[in-house]
C-alpha cells in the first residue's frame, strides 16, 4: 500500500532510503531555471530537513543524467534569450560555444559538490528478464525512466521524493508537495 507524505511530515519519517526524482534536484540545485518558488523553497527546506535526520538521501546513473541534460537545455534556452535567436541546433551549434562550456563546468560542479557530496549512488543489477519488464507498454503510465524509479525504489525499498504525478499509481511510498496526489 503506497503512502504519501508531504514535507511538513519528513520529522517523522526515520531510517528511511530517500530517492530524489530530476526534479527535485532541479527545484533545489537549478538556479538559472524559473521555477515555482513555493516548491524551490519547500524542497530545498525538506533536502536540509533529511540532511540532518536519519534518513538517508539517494540517487542515480540515470537522474544524474536526466539532471544535466535539462539543466544544459535550460542554458541552452537563455542563451536563445540572451542572443536574441529563435532556434538554434544544440548539439551542432551550442555545445560549441562557451555558453555551454560554462554551463557543463557548472552543472558537473552542482553534481560533484552538493548532489553527490550529500547523497549516496543506488545501483541496480538489471539482467535480459528485468529490463524486458521496463520496457512494458504502459507499466505504470509512465516513461522508460519513470519505470526504472519505480523499479529501484521497489527493489531498495526506498521512498521516492517528487513532484511529479506520473507516480501517484506506482504503488510508491512518495514524499511530494504534488496536490494531484491527495485528489481521488
Amino acid at each position: 500500500m503506497a503512502h504519501y507524505v508531504r514535507i511538513d511530515r519528513l520529522p517523522d519519517l526515520k531510517n528511511k532510503k530517500v530517492l530524489f526524482d530530476t526534479n527535485i534536484w532541479i527545484y533545489i540545485f537549478c538556479e538559472i531555471g524559473e521555477y515555482n518558488k513555493f516548491f524551490v523553497h519547500t524542497y530545498s527546506k525538506a533536502f536540509y530537513i533529511l540532511l540532518r535526520s536519519e534518513n538517508t538521501i539517494y540517487t542515480d546513473l540515470t537522474i544524474l543524467s536526466e539532471f544535466i541534460n535539462r539543466y544544459l537545455k535550460i542554458a541552452c534556452s537563455n542563451y536563445l534569450k540572451r542572443e536574441n535567436l529563435s532556434s538554434i541546433n544544440y548539439k551542432r551549434d551550442y555545445r560549441i560555444t562557451e555558453d555551454y562550456k560554462e554551463a557543463w563546468a557548472t552543472v558537473c560542479d552542482i553534481v560533484r559538490q552538493k548532489i553527490l557530496s550529500n547523497s549516496h549512488i543506488v545501483n541496480t543489477n538489471y539482467d535480459q528478464t528485468s529490463m524486458a519488464n521496463l520496457l512494458q507498454e504502459d507499466q505504470f503510465g509512465t516513461d522508460f525512466n519513470d519505470n526504472h524509479i519505480v523499479n529501484l525504489c521497489q527493489v531498495e525499498d526506498m521512498f521516492l521524493m517528487t513532484n511529479d504525478a506520473d507516480f501517484k499509481h506506482s504503488n510508491l511510498n512518495v514524499i511530494t508537495e504534488n496536490n494531484a496526489y491527495w485528489r481521488s
